[in-house]
């Protein structure tokens, strides 16, 4: 992780206006206006209790470069909104937010699964954390997407060494 950067954990109620402004523009100028998809990116998922955002920052002025969110549904966590700001991409961010995710995710419930919804481009890269291939492509909202899961003892296996 670098020294120039902080990773914050919060429900959408203790964000203050300004980060809950940031979470959803940076949301927005990715999912809808970059890849040209108008969806309700903004949903009632974000504002549950249970639901945890997973923010990026810079220290030097407080600017929100990457998010993902992550919830417990039927017994499992589901990840998604994981996006980098374009200006930072190719940096390992993605790959160090999905790191700080996971982490959370073993931490509270190790004996959990998680499960997403991947834009197909994004297979390899969520393959990389163990995730697999659980069921046929579909199209959301004009994007093709593939549902994908960590099994709970492989998210336990990626996590053993750094809890020994």
């Amino acid at each position: 992780m670098s020294p120039s950067l902080y990773y914050a954990f919060d429900p959408l109620h203790r964000l203050n206006p300004r980060e809950v402004h940031q979470l959803y523009k940076l949301r927005v100028d990715v999912f809808v206006h970059e890849q040209q998809c108008p969806y309700a990116e903004i949903d009632d998922t974000d504002a549950l209790d249970s639901t945890m955002h997973v923010q990026t920052y810079t220290i030097a002025d407080k600017e929100l470069i990457a998010c993902a969110r992550i919830y417990p549904e039927n017994g499992r966590y589901h990840l998604g909104r994981v996006v980098v700001r374009k200006n930072h991409r190719g940096q390992g961010l993605g790959k160090e937010l999905m790191h700080q995710t996971l982490r959370y995710a073993f931490e509270q419930h190790p004996d959990w699964d998680v499960y997403l919804e991947a834009q197909v481009a994004q297979e390899k890269f969520y393959g990389d954390f163990g995730f697999v291939r659980c069921g046929h492509n579909f199209d959301w909202d004009g994007v093709e997407h593939i549902p994908m899961l960590l099994k709970s003892a492989d998210l336990v296996k990626s996590f053993r060494n750094t809890v020994e």
